[in-house]
């Protein structure tokens, strides 16, 4: 069995660190190490991450998991940590050693800093030995930041009723309940779909697939807009299962004759 720990020295260079700074790095270097320990398929919960073996002069520390960990997950749990360390944004994306959402807390813990400083970071073997000293630095955090929460350009269509239309404004758009997944997507249309817009509107149950330009966000993998290219009415859903439809979250069953969807709201 092993531990896991990783050093980190705070306000590096400097006397101490004011004590807001502190709380907040500490906090968010916490929320990173359980996301990267459950990227290693370890499960450690709020309160296990320990802070020992502190130092004087800047606030040096080892985040320590109090439980025991297998040798051969530590070391995989190291040598994820360091490929996020000397990750390069420059040279592309990740690669899927760590998780996008993981990667973003790592990210996360540079946006706490001042531009001109860095946090310095110490990864261990599984057998514990000096360290590897890397830093994390604000500029390079940055970079990754914008990487991950930039959304990914896709191309598809969804399938639904219109929740909610804005017709005249300066880019006419309406909301689509997804069949799907019943999340709510913003559309926008050029001017030449108003008349199908109006159309599905006149009745509430029309239903509609909408085929475009699509952005999806990186972590959640919802679509967060589409620009329609194509819109067709594909008929009505039954006053029952428009109800279910827009009804609040839980399981629903919606009979499109033939084929039968059911749904499990998020």
């Amino acid at each position: 069995m092993a531990k896991l720990k990783v050093k980190f020295v705070i306000n590096q260079g400097r006397r101490g660190a004011p004590l807001m700074k502190l709380g907040q790095i500490s906090e968010q270097a916490e929320r990173f190490l359980t996301a990267l320990a459950k990227d290693c398929e370890l499960e450690t919960r709020p309160g296990e991450w320990l802070a020992v073996n502190f130092e004087n002069g800047s606030i040096i520390y080892d985040a320590e998991f109090q439980g025991e960990t297998p040798a051969g997950s530590a070391t995989i749990f190291s040598n994820k940590l360091e490929y996020l360390a000397d990750y390069d944004p420059a040279e592309g994306g990740l690669n899927g050693t760590v998780s996008d959402s993981t990667a973003l807390e790592y990210a996360r813990i540079g946006a706490l800093i001042d531009p001109d400083e860095v946090v310095g970071m110490g990864i261990y073997g599984a057998r514990g030995g000096k360290p590897k000293m890397r830093t994390i630095s604000y500029s390079r955090t940055a970079v990754i930041r914008r990487q991950i929460e930039s959304h990914l350009p896709t191309y598809g269509a969804v399938q639904g009723i219109i929740h909610s239309w804005q017709k005249e404004a300066t880019r006419p758009s309406f909301q689509i309940r997804e069949l799907a997944t019943r999340a709510l997507i913003k559309v926008f249309y050029a001017p030449k779909f108003y008349g199908e817009v109006a159309r599905a509107v006149q009745e509430r149950s029309t239903m509609l697939i909408v085929a475009g330009a699509m952005q999806m966000d990186r972590l959640t993998k919802q679509i967060v807009e589409l620009r329609a290219d194509k819109i067709e009415q594909t008929g009505l859903l039954s006053a029952k299962d428009f109800e279910a439809l827009c009804a609040e979250p839980h399981d629903i069953e919606i009979d499109l004759g033939e084929d039968t969807y059911l749904g499990d709201a998020a």
